[in-house]
């Protein structure tokens, strides 16, 4: 049986760039270097949807209707959201929980 290592080397050759990619994102350059689109990437990932056709173009609705308006700046922002607002662009309140539930406990913000 092939080695998981094998395999993942086998598929990272069929896809040119992603080895950057995946670099770029454990050096935290996602998203501009922005945590909270770190933090909404991963909590949108988190339920399983597939990554480019689903999860990046949510985050780039999020970034432009929350970020670039300036309503939501930093993770403190994020974790006082009005969660109704946030499932405008993202209905899966799983992922906001988890969203927010990092920002709270990295702040220590009362709900």
């Amino acid at each position: 049986m092939p080695s998981i290592r094998r395999i993942v080397d086998l598929h990272m050759r069929k896809v040119p760039g992603l080895r950057e990619h995946c670099d770029r994102c454990l050096r935290t350059e996602r998203w501009g270097g922005s945590v909270v689109l770190m933090v909404v990437d991963a909590a949108f990932t988190s339920i399983g949807l597939n990554y480019f056709t689903a999860v990046v173009p949510k985050v780039e609705e999020f970034k432009k209707k929350f970020v670039e308006s300036g309503k939501i700046k930093n993770l403190r922002d994020l974790a006082e959201a009005d969660i109704n607002e946030l499932r405008g662009v993202w209905k899966n309140m799983r992922s906001w929980i988890i969203a927010r539930g990092n920002c709270l406990s990295s702040f220590n913000v009362k709900r």
